[in-house]
């Protein structure tokens, strides 16, 4: 196979999976550079969710999967396929997924935002933890940050910055904790 055919294979290839074609999968997923961990890797991760229109997923998800390809965002994404659907959904629209590795970190949380909407995005975008997720939160409320419309501005609701002021808290009591340790004479064994 010469090299002008073994392109264009790669190219159709990869152009064919896309979320309004795949019929056996829910999700299609797309890793930054160097992500070689697994998802339980990331016990503080969390995503951004934009619930794509139907219309648009597979041109969102092609933005979505290169910009996450090239590192411009988190260390993951993934698209919702069209037997991507749970009871209560809303038919018309997919969700499309950036991940981020620690929802405590808010300047990456935020640069993920920034890069989203200089992508184009214009959306409502919300922000939902990992564990939320698997703890079940969903619905009105269950979002631990929020990107109103058009805005590059994360929006902290009370109870995650409750949360995050109890995280860094409990953190400083550890680095406190650490230090006494490491300053207290070490007692002698006889």
């Amino acid at each position: 196979m010469d090299t002008k055919t073994a392109l264009s294979a790669q190219y159709e290839a990869a152009t064919s999976i896309v979320p309004s074609r795949e019929s056996a999968e829910p999700w299609l997923w797309a890793d930054a550079p160097d992500t070689p961990l697994a998802e339980d890797d990331h016990p503080w991760s969390g995503k951004w969710l934009w619930f794509t229109p139907l219309s648009l997923l597979d041109r969102s998800w092609a933005t979505i999967r290169a910009a996450t390809e090239d590192g411009l965002l988190g260390y993951r994404s993934k698209a919702g396929t069209l037997i991507n659907t749970r009871r209560m959904s809303d038919d018309t629209r997919r969700p499309i997924c950036v991940y981020t590795r620690d929802w405590h970190d808010i300047p990456d949380v935020q640069r993920v935002l920034t890069n989203l909407r200089a992508l184009g995005i214009v959306d409502v975008l919300l922000y939902k933890t990992d564990s939320d997720i698997r703890r079940g939160h969903y619905g009105a409320g269950a979002s631990t940050y929020i990107a109103p419309a058009t805005k590059t501005t994360v929006v902290i609701p009370k109870g995650t910055r409750e949360a995050l002021d109890h995280h860094h808290a409990a953190r400083a009591q550890a680095r406190k904790t650490a230090a006494a340790r490491r300053k207290a004479p070490a007692l002698k064994h006889n």
